[in-house]
């Protein structure tokens, strides 16, 4: 009987045995790479600045141009500057009779992007000092529309004027003007059959300050202040030399009395 409750007692203490959960070694976990804090603070600025430089890269300069082209950005600038220095070079040789001569530069593509600068600067010196002579001249303009010396004031009168440009022909109203020593205006030809006809063109006369008649930019007459009335003739291109303009104009000082 003692034997039978051994072997029941051995029997139950081997399932308890078997029953027991048994240890394992697993694979630890991947280990998460750790970075100490003040190199992961630089890294995070590094990232941010090289983020910023290739942000500043897209963007256009404060000149309108990328960044890869400031040259292209100055070579606008000259053109630019040069095409108002032409204008008031152009304006005061006509108005005047003389002008002082545009900078002398070299052809824009033998410039580098420091003479582009020094160039640049040469025609915006040019620019303030005839922009400032042609106040002046706008002065002397009002001020002898106010008070006549003789020869100061001309009255025009365009008899006859024949256009021909683009394969069309047409004859162009009389017209009568007044215009002061140093002025120059601009007056529109019309067809002198059709009031209502597109036909039509600009005409640039110029009583310069040294009594020279001027009709698109050619001298037709030099007008004598101590002679009353006289007549002139021209053949002139027309303002863009697609055409030209034939015709005949009488003009008469003006009396200051």
């Amino acid at each position: 009987m003692s034997i039978f409750r051994t072997g029941l007692l051995l029997a139950t203490l081997i399932i308890s045995a078997c029953s027991m959960p048994i240890l394992q070694d697993f694979p630890p976990k991947k280990a998460e790479k750790i970075i100490p804090q003040g190199q992961k603070a630089n890294t995070d600025a590094a990232a941010q600045a090289n983020n910023a430089q290739i942000n500043d890269n897209k963007k256009p300069n404060l000149n309108g141009a990328t960044g890869s082209s400031p040259k292209n950005t100055l070579v606008e600038q000259f053109k630019a500057q040069e095409q108002v220095a032409t204008k008031n070079y152009t304006e005061l040789k006509s108005r005047v009779g003389e002008a002082t001569e545009q900078p002398s530069l070299r052809p824009i593509e033998q410039l580098n992007s420091k003479e582009l600068k020094a160039a640049i600067q040469a025609l915006r010196t040019y620019i303030s000092k005839t922009s400032t002579e042609l106040a002046s001249l706008n002065a002397r303009v009002n001020e002898r529309q106010k008070t006549m010396a003789r020869g100061d004031t001309i009255q025009i009168f365009l008899s006859e004027a024949t256009v021909s440009h683009d394969n069309a022909t047409f004859k162009a109203q009389p017209l009568v003007g007044q215009w002061v020593r140093g002025e120059s205006r601009v007056i529109r030809l019309k067809d002198n059959i059709l009031f209502e006809n597109p036909m039509s063109e600009d005409l640039q006369v110029t009583f310069s300050e040294t009594y020279q008649l001027i009709i698109n930019g050619d001298v037709i007459s030099i007008i004598n202040p101590n002679k009353t009335k006289n007549s002139a003739s021209f053949d002139v291109a027309t303002h863009n030399n697609t055409g030209n303009i034939i015709g005949k104009l009488d003009y008469r000082i003006v009396d200051n009395k």
